[in-house]
């Protein structure tokens, strides 16, 4: 609070001086100010390029004489520029007259006087900058404060969520039962895909029908009736396993002759068919035999030809019965659960408090400072305004 206070008080001040000028005068104040400062600044760098040797060249000094004349038309446009801003009522005629007393100067040659004389405008061009930073300072603690308040009411939204639910346990438990029977069916399927890529070649693709029926990349029955004639021509290869076949395929010419003398027949059926292999070393990976879709299909297989699946199965399919409302019951439990943790360190009672405090800064930090009569006494009697330093430099 003592910090918003310290904004606060700053800004109202900055904001105060800037009302000497005038609420709807300040913006177009400011402006005038930045443009006459930069064409002092050109002005002055015209004059000083003036007097370097170098540019006494005549195509140098023609140059610096047309950009000395633009400027001076700059100068008129810009004293023009002010009696029409005075005019439609945007800067007073204080500022105007301050204004046009420095452009005199500078017309004039006296730089020095005018460059005196704009340091005045130079306080607002500063007061400016201050206030705009300064505002900027207090948008900022507002924006964290109400994202503060956004934060503190959606916990509490989430701590009455969880105040209000209410989970059938026996449901969730049965879910929970049914995920573990599957984990179990998954662990066995890696087995069993293990077992088949990993024993003779000759041997798995045999009789393959319930391999062709669930994966994609088996070739046709000629095909196949080809890779298994080599594979009984040659049964030591028939003899290796997927992984050791796909080994093979990657033997240069001299290193595979060693293996199988007929290596262009090796190519044609073996290298011809490497999709086949490929696919066969990375089915575990695949989606064969897949236990978490349901399929009626694949559970009988488990249940009728891999060992100590079948009364995993037995326990899935009783389970799935109730499913859908046993697993609406175990989502929920879990959401609960998560929300739970997440809110572990919170508390409603805190949490109200937290979000008082929160309203209570907001609301002071909108509010009207306490003092702003006291600051604006303070500020006519340590500067006695802007304006009336401006009015200073002539006789109104």
């Amino acid at each position: 609070m003592e910090k918003l206070s310290q904004l606060k008080e700053k800004h109202y001040a900055l904001e105060e001086k800037t009302r000497e000028i005038g609420k709807d005068h300040f913006q177009k104040s400011v402006e005038f100010s930045k443009e006459l400062a930069e064409l002092i600044d050109e002005i002055e760098s015209t004059q000083v390029r003036e007097k370097i040797p170098s540019n006494q060249v005549l195509s140098a000094k023609i140059k610096i004489v047309k950009y000395g004349i633009k400027l001076s038309k700059r100068l008129k446009y810009f004293e023009e520029e002010v009696v029409i801003q005075f005019d439609k009522g945007n800067i007073t005629k204080e500022f105007g007259r301050g204004l046009i007393s420095v452009t005199k100067q500078i017309k004039n040659n006296k730089m020095p006087l005018a460059k005196s004389q704009f340091e005045q405008f130079q306080e607002v061009i500063e007061l400016s900058r201050d206030y705009e930073a300064s505002k900027e300072e207090l948008e900022a603690e507002s924006r964290a404060l109400k994202k503060e308040q956004y934060r503190i009411k959606e916990l509490l939204k989430e701590l009455s969520w969880l105040e209000s639910q209410s989970v059938d346990l026996e449901k969730a438990n049965k879910h929970e039962e049914l995920l573990e029977n599957l984990r179990k069916l998954e662990k066995i399927r890696a087995a069993y895909t293990h077992s088949l890529t990993s024993g003779p070649i000759a041997a798995l693709l045999k009789d393959a029908d319930f391999l062709k029926e669930h994966l994609s990349f088996f070739p046709t029955e000629a095909e196949m009736a080809e890779v298994r004639t080599f594979f009984s021509e040659y049964p030591a290869i028939g003899r290796y396993g997927v992984s050791q076949i796909c080994e093979l395929i990657t033997f240069s010419e001299k290193k595979l002759m060693h293996i199988c003398p007929e290596t262009s027949k090796f190519k044609k059926v073996i290298l011809g068919n490497k999709k086949l292999f490929d696919g066969l070393h990375n089915i575990e990976q695949s989606g064969f035999l897949d236990v978490n879709d349901g399929n009626e299909r694949i559970l009988d297989f488990y249940a009728g030809k891999v060992e100590g699946a079948q009364p995993i199965i037995e326990q899935i399919r009783l389970l799935q019965k109730e499913n859908p409302a046993c697993k609406a019951e175990y989502e929920k439990k879990r959401e609960i659960e998560e929300k739970r943790k997440k809110l572990l360190k919170y508390s409603k009672d805190s949490l109200e408090s937290e979000l008082e405090e929160a309203n209570s800064r907001l609301k002071f930090l909108h509010s009207e400072p306490g003092h702003e009569s006291e600051n604006k006494e303070e500020n006519k009697g340590e500067k006695g305004g802007l304006l009336s330093k401006i009015s200073s430099f002539f006789k109104i």
